[in-house]
């Protein structure tokens, strides 16, 4: 039984849909393990398709992320002003609620220990940012959290691209999904990230030899992306243009997933439990590679070279 004197609610999410979802994902773990009742109600408008965790709160929620200085024009673009003249920040401060701000990276290191210690002075607090993270709970609970967070068939079972896909899902075929993220990561981390598509091509490439040499199976790929791509469709290879939830169902349900890092393509790995090959350099090579799930999510908040050393220590103590 959950511990209902004791809540943790959400109040500030963070980033678009697929941010939203792995934020969401290791507070709820969070509260599986401690027996303490989650409401994330940030997903009340969004995410409703997906059965999601309580919604609960969500007026007051909204009553305690008004700016007392909304409508100044001076102060619209500012983050510090709209931070410090929030109700949660003023309340937050003089004590009124407790609220955990998850948005430094700095947060991570204890973030378990630190958001349990809060709840020995209180019964409700509430937490924001993309900084807390329990790679050891999201595995541990991961067969509850897959089956809340499945797509409703009704969202999916007459879409005609799933059908075409599920005809194909069989004994003799590997699915492979491929993810073209590019849009605004021409400019996060100076474009590291951004790869025009005969990268892809050169990894698709790679990834297929590799495959070959461990099975004789047919390999089919699908393209999903959120812009036009060059690829042309034929036999094996599929150009998905469906909403984005289709998409991550779709995924998840692949042999193999390469992509560049992006959390979409990780929540669709973490569903489906299946290889994510996240790309981090123009090489091409397949071997360069991740395909550690907790690196890969750690990664985001970490850089590349913490995530690699903590990601050791986690898979280590298991």
């Amino acid at each position: 039984m959950k511990n209902k004197t004791k809540k943790l609610i959400l109040l500030k999410s963070y980033g678009q849909h697929s941010n939203r979802l792995i934020q969401n994902l290791h507070f709820e773990a969070f509260c599986l393990e401690h027996r303490i009742e989650y409401l994330n109600p940030t997903f009340k408008e969004d995410f409703l398709y997906l059965n999601p965790c309580s919604t609960k709160t969500s007026f007051y929620v909204k009553f305690l992320l008004t700016n007392i200085l909304v409508g100044i024009g001076l102060f619209k673009r500012s983050k510090t002003v709209k931070k410090i003249f929030s109700l949660y920040w003023l309340f937050s401060k003089v004590r009124i609620i407790k609220y955990i701000d998850y948005e430094d990276e700095k947060m991570y290191t204890n973030c378990e220990k630190k958001l349990l210690n809060a709840f020995e002075t209180r019964k409700v607090v509430f937490v924001g940012g993309w900084c807390f993270k329990v790679p050891k709970l999201i595995e541990k609970h991961r067969n509850a959290l897959i089956n809340k967070y499945s797509l409703n068939p009704i969202y999916f079972e007459n879409n005609n691209f799933y059908q075409k896909f599920i005809k194909l899902k069989k004994p003799e075929n590997i699915l492979i999904g491929i993810h073209i993220r590019r849009g605004d990561y021409k400019e996060w981390q100076q474009g590291k990230y951004y790869f025009e598509d005969d990268v892809y091509l050169n990894y698709i490439n790679s990834l297929s030899q590799k495959i070959s040499r461990e099975t004789e199976k047919k390999q089919i790929f699908i393209i999903f992306s959120n812009e036009t791509v060059n690829f042309k469709e034929k036999e094996n290879l599929l150009i998905s243009k469906e909403d984005w939830y289709i998409d991550h169902l779709i995924m998840s349900h692949c042999d193999y997933l390469l992509g560049t890092r992006s959390t979409f393509s990780l929540w669709a790995s973490y569903l489906g439990n299946n290889t994510f090959y996240c790309i981090r350099d123009r090489s091409g090579n397949i071997e360069n590679t991740i395909t550690d799930f907790y690196e890969n999510d750690l990664a985001h908040i970490l850089g590349e070279y913490e995530a690699k050393k903590v990601s050791k220590i986690v898979v280590s103590s298991e």
